[in-house]
């Protein structure tokens, strides 16, 4: 229990305790507004990892190389009946080039952002976590594509992105 009670003072939170006699305890946990918690999809490009909200991602694909050296050359991706923006996601955040190619299959991430689509490439997809998102506060709200900024279990602070607005901001600088 004293670890939830620190947790949740982290957060600006507090647990409220009743007890009744034959009845047991109740435990409530009370975390302010501006707390939410949300399931997302971590990646990986090089050395870096951020999160992307899961509602945003649409479809996890492994490719062949020589379908992902053909989707950079013409700057698109097709899935199905649907042709979309392709980039490296390293790219998009500025963050280098990607390294050479291998031969065998590579994950493709599609985003979906209301009506928009970018497909994206990255080293590895890490898998789905449930987070705490923090308010990014004033300095940090109007960084075009970060969302939210999250504490993983491991104490790695992970970056919260829409990548579909990276795209739209970012796009033409990344190819």
């Amino acid at each position: 229990m004293d670890v939830v009670r620190s947790d949740v003072a982290a957060m600006g939170g507090r647990i409220e305790t009743a007890t009744a006699a034959g009845q047991g305890a109740s435990f409530r946990l009370v975390l302010p507004l501006t707390t939410a918690v949300t399931q997302v999809v971590m990646l990986r490009c090089g050395e870096l990892s951020i999160a992307v909200p899961s509602t945003l991602v649409e479809l996890v694909k492994r490719v062949p190389g020589e379908d992902i050296e053909q989707a950079y050359a013409s700057g698109h991706y097709v899935a199905g009946d649907r042709s979309m923006p392709f980039f490296w996601l390293g790219a998009l955040l500025q963050a280098g080039r990607r390294g050479p190619s291998t031969g065998r299959s590579q994950p493709v991430v599609v985003i979906r952002s209301a009506a928009q689509r970018v497909a994206l490439h990255v080293d590895e997809v890490l898998g789905n976590q449930e987070v705490v998102v923090k308010n990014l506060g004033p300095q940090l709200s109007r960084l075009p594509g970060l969302a939210g900024i999250t504490l993983l279990p491991s104490g790695a602070v992970a970056l919260i992105y829409n990548p579909v607005a990276l795209a739209t901001l970012y796009g033409d600088a990344a190819r």
